[in-house]
């Protein structure tokens, strides 16, 4: 079933208001994390359950903002697996010197919630490199047939 482009763009929304919801409910964090995943570990996803679900809802929607992007442009399969694969690289990158660094640019939900969503997004630059990779293969593979059918045409015409 595919869901119109309209209904993905909304519920993406929904979901960043979503979160803006929570983040509103609760205090900001303060911890003194190391890294981005160290947050992952469950005594503090369960001392700060709705600091955890905004980060999870958040992550989710940054998660497929890039990829509804992404779904405008038409088979360009490994240009798409690129930008994904650099823009995970990026999320992770700055999400962890936010952390490291303690810089407070954005707040620490939002540096999490890169860093997670920059780790998903591997899948499917990967998922997109694949298909590009047999894509291309694919149409290799025909244009070698088409050019020896042809080819034999040509001997049985003459």
């Amino acid at each position: 079933m595919k869901i119109p482009k309209e209904y993905s763009l909304i519920s993406i929304v929904g979901l960043f208001l979503l979160a803006y919801l929570l983040d509103a409910i609760v205090d900001p964090l303060t911890l003194p994390l190391k890294t981005p995943y160290h947050f992952l570990q469950s005594e503090y996803m369960l001392q700060y359950p709705f600091t955890s679900a905004s980060l999870i809802i958040k992550s989710i929607a940054l998660f497929f903002s890039p990829l509804w992007i992404m779904s405008l442009v038409s088979q360009r399969s490994v240009a798409k697996a690129s930008v994904l694969l650099i823009l995970a690289s990026l999320m992770q990158l700055y999400a962890l010197q936010e952390v490291a660094t303690k810089a407070g640019l954005i707040p620490l939900e939002w540096s999490l919630s890169l860093s997670l969503a920059g780790v998903a997004l591997l899948l499917p630059a990967i998922i997109f490199f694949i298909r590009g990779l047999l894509l291309t293969a694919h149409q290799n593979i025909s244009n070698v047939k088409m050019e020896e059918a042809i080819k034999q045409a040509q001997r049985e015409e003459e």
